[in-house]
């Protein structure tokens, strides 16, 4: 599997699926050499990379609806919806530690998607020199505009790496890739739709105008990023799990059985293509086009 790439995308707790997805991979050994993900996608490939099998679930279903998770109550005081804190220090440090050592042995390389609101643009991170470093670039790629404050790092202003860089395909592509494994968070025919507060992103973030415009035109880039998985699917040279119906999860969802179950909907949906996945990686290996 040396010319294959793990495309991961994010989507805040419906990154419940990818969750199951990854513990199904795990399951049947499968590791792939190269994995990148955005924001939900990056805080679960690097579970999956120091294969910790179940912590992800442990992460969004169990401790989901923990009230340090999410709080309206703190999106007011301190417009922080999600509690970084809680998610990127006392979960990884102390409830559910992550496993740095294990993720330090593995030979795959880890790519975590951010955005510069400098420039707008997707910056990418594939070093980590210790557990704070990997952490704090991991949290830049999963902290959303309006609900989680910047993180500097890297001499970088950095937000969540799906503003700029939803799908991280074409990073997989950069990097040498000829074929790519793809979970997506949204069931075929979904399309983003323009958001309804352009007007508010331009002023809210009228000193970083590249970003506000990545984000006010998001949904073009994003819909784009759909029709290239569609292309590369048709040519055979990805294979995409991707959820069969339209999610009734949404990216802030606490309840935890509705969570269960898209962890459950994800390890059996990559299971059913079980059969197909094996003979597209034997493909690969085998440098088939």
């Amino acid at each position: 599997m040396n010319d294959v790439g793990l495309v991961l995308e994010g989507g805040g707790m419906r990154g419940a699926y990818t969750a199951g997805v990854l513990d199904y991979f795990l399951d049947q050994g499968l590791h792939f050499p190269y994995v990148v993900g955005a924001s939900a996608g990056a805080c679960n490939g690097s579970s999956y990379v120091a294969r910790q099998r179940g912590r992800n679930y442990r992460v969004i279903v169990e401790y989901g609806d923990h009230p340090e998770y999410i709080s309206y109550k703190r999106m007011l005081t301190k417009r922080q919806l999600f509690g970084m804190d809680f998610l990127f220090d006392k979960l990884p440090n102390e409830l559910v530690p992550f496993d740095y050592d294990s993720f330090m042995k593995q030979t795959t390389k880890f790519v975590v998607a951010t955005t510069d609101m400098d420039s707008g643009r997707p910056v990418f991170f594939d070093s980590f020199h210790d557990r704070e470093s990997l952490l704090k670039v991991i949290r830049a790629s999963s902290s959303l505009p309006m609900i989680a404050p910047s993180i500097d790092f890297g001499g970088f202003q950095l937000m969540d790496g799906g503003i700029a860089d939803p799908i991280p395909l074409q990073r997989s592509i950069d990097d040498g890739n000829q074929k790519h494994v793809i979970v997506l968070t949204r069931n075929d025919g979904y399309t983003k739709e323009k958001s309804k507060a352009g007007w508010y992103l331009n002023h809210r973030y009228k000193k970083f105008p590249n970003f506000a415009k990545t984000m006010t035109d998001r949904h073009i880039h994003y819909n784009a990023q759909l029709e290239h998985v569609r292309k590369l699917e048709e040519e055979g040279r990805a294979l995409v799990i991707r959820p069969r119906q339209p999610l009734v999860v949404s990216r802030i969802e606490r309840n935890r059985d509705r969570l269960h179950n898209l962890y459950t909907q994800g390890y059996q949906e990559a299971e059913d293509l079980g059969e197909q996945l094996t003979d597209f990686l034997q493909l690969s290996k085998a440098g088939r086009p």
